[in-house]
Parts: structure tokens; C-alpha cells; sequence
């Protein structure tokens, strides 16, 4: 199928969720961008040897916001040690990716729509690092039952079509 087709039919899928369509385009974006990285990172050498400082170093962690806003990425273990560039982008992109669903589920939790408590109904998202299949999935509200009691490697969820990465090698 080419990307056109897939990415029309993934905006019809989630607006018909209820997504609005300025997170599709978001999600749509960090999918490509995703996906370019994790390319990078299994094909190239010169990605692992591009190396920043770690989010943390330098900082006093003090809080768990403080933690969430600049994320030890090394496994600090005494000392933080320098880690791929395109990890820290990633998760400036899962970061993105997480604050556009939370405003959604914000307005959903607003809404005043019937919620269960015990296992929320709300917008959710994951990444793989495997550049073969769909890099970010997202699992709307509706799939909430009939992912009820299964581990994250089951659960059932739409691929968000990622564009032509334009590597070459």
C-alpha cells in the first residue's frame, strides 16, 4: 500500500476516534521522524558515535517533574556518561507525542463522558525501536475493552504510517 493510502486512511480511522486533526498531523510527523532514527541507530555506526551529554548531567534531581523534564538517559550509575544524539531527540518526540494525547485526554476527562475508574478509557500511545513495522502505535479510547488484562506486546492499536525516510546508504 503506498504511504498516501495508508496515511488517508489512518486521519479517516482516528477523526472518526474523535482525534482532532492538528495531533494527527503531529503524530503523523514524529512517525517519520521516529522512524528515520531508528533507522539511523540500526544501520549506522556514525549515529552511535554521535554523542551528547546526558539530559541530566549537571542537574540536582529534586523532584519528579525535574526528572521528567530532563531525563537521565544513561543509566547514571555513579556518573553520567554521554549517550546518542538521536536518543535524546526521541524522547523530545515522545515528549511531544505525550503532551498532545494528554491535552486530548484532558478535554475527554473534561467532557464529562462516562469514564471507568479502574481501567480509564483514554488516549494511549507506544514505540518500538524497530524500523520494519509501524515505529509509533496509538490505542484510542474505543480499544480500551478489548485490551483489557493483556501485556503491552498484545495489545491491539493503529500504526501511525511513517513517511519515506529518504536514507540512503
Amino acid at each position: 500500500m503506498s504511504y498516501q493510502r495508508e496515511r488517508e486512511e489512518f486521519i479517516a480511522i482516528v477523526t472518526r476516534e474523535g482525534l482532532p486533526i492538528d495531533v494527527v498531523r503531529l503524530l503523523l510527523r514524529e512517525a517519520t521522524g521516529l522512524n528515520r532514527r531508528a533507522e539511523l541507530a540500526c544501520s549506522s555506526e556514525a549515529a552511535d558515535r554521535d554523542r551528547v551529554r546526558c539530559p541530566q548531567a549537571g542537574k540536582l534531581p529534586t523532584s519528579k517533574e525535574a526528572n521528567e523534564k530532563y531525563p537521565c538517559l544513561c543509566e547514571y550509575n555513579g556518573s553520567h556518561h554521554d549517550v546518542p544524539r538521536i536518543a535524546v531527540q526521541d524522547w523530545h518526540a515522545e515528549r511531544r507525542v505525550q503532551r498532545a494525547l494528554q491535552h486530548v485526554n484532558d478535554r475527554l476527562l473534561q467532557s464529562g463522558a462516562p469514564i471507568n475508574v479502574q481501567a480509564p478509557a483514554l488516549w494511549n500511545w507506544q514505540t518500538e525501536g524497530d524500523p520494519r513495522g509501524y515505529v509509533l502505535r496509538i490505542i484510542p479510547p474505543s480499544y480500551a475493552a478489548r485490551n483489557q488484562g493483556k501485556d503491552r506486546f498484545n495489545l491491539d492499536a493503529i500504526g501511525v504510517p511513517n513517511g519515506p525516510s529518504g536514507l540512503r546508504f
